[in-house]
């Protein structure tokens, strides 16, 4: 068991295989400075790749029929600089989820965050409007269909 405070957890690869109970649990007791501080480099990237492979898991079909929208998620701190951004798409269509590997047209809606608090959102340890409020995560473009985006995604473990 990792104690609270340290991020052990994310110095290789290991997050590939925690599922969403376990990530949940460790994100929640990992100090915000030791997340900030590990989610760089190599580590920042392996965790980035798996949060949205994962994307597509965790639509609620149900909730997601009749939404249409491109999504673009801008991670800062690519680079170490602070000021570049990854940048990942998915579209949400018919019930589905996909995660686009080119930018398509321009996106319906544009998300601004860091990677630990996209981490503590997507495993439910942050709520998204708690984030807006703390101008932590901005969000830009169609707001009534962004407002859906937590309705239509599990958040944390089931």
């Amino acid at each position: 068991m990792t104690e609270r405070g340290s991020a052990g957890w994310l110095e290789s690869e290991g997050i590939t295989t925690l599922d969403a109970s376990e990530l949940a649990r460790l994100v929640d007791r990992t100090s915000e400075r030791e997340l900030r501080h590990r989610l760089i480099g190599g580590v920042r990237e392996v965790a980035l790749r798996e949060i949205f492979r994962r994307m597509p898991e965790y639509l609620r079909p149900a909730r997601a029929a009749g939404f249409d929208a491109v999504i673009s998620w801008q991670i800062t701190g690519a680079g170490g600089d602070g000021h570049s951004v990854d940048e990942y798409w998915i579209h949400v269509h018919d019930g589905r989820c996909t995660v686009l590997s080119t930018q398509p047209a321009p996106a319906d809606i544009s998300i601004r965050t860091d990677p630990a608090t996209l981490l503590r959102i997507v495993t439910g340890n942050e709520d998204p409007i708690v984030a807006v409020l703390k101008q932590r995560l901005s969000v830009r473009g169609d707001l009534a269909q962004a407002a859906r985006l937590t309705k239509l995604f599990a958040v944390g473990p089931a």
